[in-house]
């Protein structure tokens, strides 16, 4: 089964991502998704972290029949330890904002890069920063997070400095 995606400056963009964001339920043993450097716009980026987000349904074939453990449980993906989407160019703070609401659902992350694109860097609302900056402990296995060319108000970069320092892993 395929462990490592990388897709980084190919072009890809909305269209595209859509056909990946398909295929995302059957690659059950994913570790690494890299989308760096495209033209992926917001509703693209949210989809494929949505799909992410989202354990497998394949996972609960294998279970028993009358087993319903996986229906029950919170809706993690534990697979997944590298997310890249950073340096797409249609990407806005208002999409890394509902991506860093998302991000919880990741647990096994311990690298995520949402970084901006550097011709159109994104600007973080406070209310972004503070979702990001909530992620972080719930990520507890992070050890590198990547926001070049993103800007935030003041109050939400303390936010996200603070829930950096605090966390246990992350340089």
């Amino acid at each position: 089964a395929m462990k490592v995606l990388k897709l980084m400056q190919t072009g890809i963009s909305d269209r595209g991502i859509s056909a990946l964001v398909e295929a995302l339920p059957h690659l059950v043993e994913l570790q690494v998704l890299n989308v760096m450097n495209n033209d992926i716009g917001d509703s693209g980026i949210v989809s494929l972290v949505q799909t992410l987000c989202q354990p497998s349904s394949l996972k609960t074939d294998q279970n028993p029949p009358g087993d319903k453990g996986l229906t029950t449980a919170p809706h993690y993906n534990t697979t997944l330890q590298e997310l890249r989407i950073g340096g797409n160019s249609g990407v806005t703070g208002a999409g890394l904002g509902r991506i860093a609401q998302l991000i919880s659902a990741l647990p096994a992350l311990t690298r995520l890069d949402m970084s901006g694109h550097d011709d159109t860097p994104a600007h973080l609302s406070d209310t972004a920063a503070m979702a990001l900056a909530e992620a972080l402990p719930r990520l507890p296995a992070l050890d590198q997070l990547d926001l070049l060319f993103i800007s935030m108000e003041p109050a939400g970069f303390q936010a996200v400095m603070q829930a950096a320092e605090e966390h246990p892993t992350l340089e």
